[in-house]
């Protein structure tokens, strides 16, 4: 219910309007790469094509430094939210994205994640990945 009523809370365009002040705290500059190859000994690992490049942001997800303890179950630990532009091209779960620069945290900086899911919804201003942060020890073992 609306304050008014036949009102709308929301008027029509104003995600639109407003997109442009949430992109503007995209202070990081990320790109994206369809899955490549596993290394196989002695080989490296190859990376896939670019799909996107430009502006982020990535928070770390502090839920994810909690013990786990799961039997007989998988789960998915969820390391980052990684926002980037909801312009920008549609990334699919399996596709990896690295932090190239930013101005406010350097140790993110040349990082790479595996987007997990791409959160939606009916009213956003950025496309939120959740991601896992590759190469990162959980449980005494790489991922």
């Amino acid at each position: 219910m609306t304050p008014i009523p036949g009102m709308r809370v929301l008027p029509d365009g104003w995600s639109d309007h407003h997109r442009p002040a949430a992109e503007g705290f995209l202070t990081g500059e990320a790109e994206a790469h369809e899955p490549g190859t596993e290394a196989v000994w002695p080989d490296p690992p190859t990376q896939g094509k670019r799909v996107w490049a430009g502006r982020c942001s990535a928070q770390h997800l502090s839920q994810s430094a909690r013990p786990v303890i799961v039997v007989d179950s998988v789960q998915t630990v969820v390391t980052h939210r990684v926002s980037i532009p909801l312009t920008a091209p549609w990334l699919q779960p399996g596709v990896t994205i690295t932090v190239l620069s930013n101005p406010d945290d350097p140790h993110l900086n040349d990082r790479t994640f595996t987007i997990l899911a791409v959160e939606t919804g009916t009213t956003n201003w950025t496309r939120d990945l959740l991601c896992q942060e590759l190469n990162v020890t959980i449980g005494g073992e790489a991922t």
